[in-house]
């Protein structure tokens, strides 16, 4: 996408003998500037997908975490009141099972809270160092440009 556009500008300049020639000086500087810019700030498709993947596996992870924790608050609900109707009927070791089973949840709970925040913390990892990769291939393009400019 950069280097079509920047091919674009490459032609030959149309004819401008009858415009003012400062106008012309002006404008050709502008357009010489806006071009020399252009690499550094045009977003094109895979450097926008790798921008927005920190932020997919951010939700995923939360959705992720969302539907675990849902999950274990719904055992653990279940497993409490099993728990106190066997304390209640004087049932000590299905009581403690329970209260076992409680006990998972919370591990079950941790570890999701830990795969989703190691996710996200991954992602955006990658992503930021992918980021400067891109950024680093742009700049180095500019200046072979700009050398090249240069010596025509």
């Amino acid at each position: 996408m950069t280097d079509r556009m920047l091919a674009q500008g490459g032609g030959a300049p149309p004819a401008s003998s009858a415009l003012n020639p400062k106008i012309v000086q002006a404008v050709q500087l502008g357009n010489a500037e806006t071009a020399a810019y252009a690499p550094s700030q045009i977003a094109t498709g895979p450097d926008m997908m790798v921008s927005q993947a920190a932020g997919l596996v951010a939700q995923s992870a939360a959705a992720y975490f969302d539907g675990v924790s849902k999950l274990a608050l719904a055992s653990q609900g279940v497993l409490l009141k099993d728990m106190t109707e066997s304390l209640v009927n004087q049932q000590i070791e299905k009581a403690a099972e329970d209260a076992l089973g409680v006990l998972a949840t919370d591990v079950m709970m941790g570890a999701a809270a830990a795969v989703a925040a190691a996710a996200g913390a991954m992602e955006a990892e990658s992503a930021s160092f992918a980021i400067d990769r891109i950024d680093q291939s742009i700049a180095r393009y500019s200046d072979l440009l700009s050398r090249r400019s240069g010596k025509g």
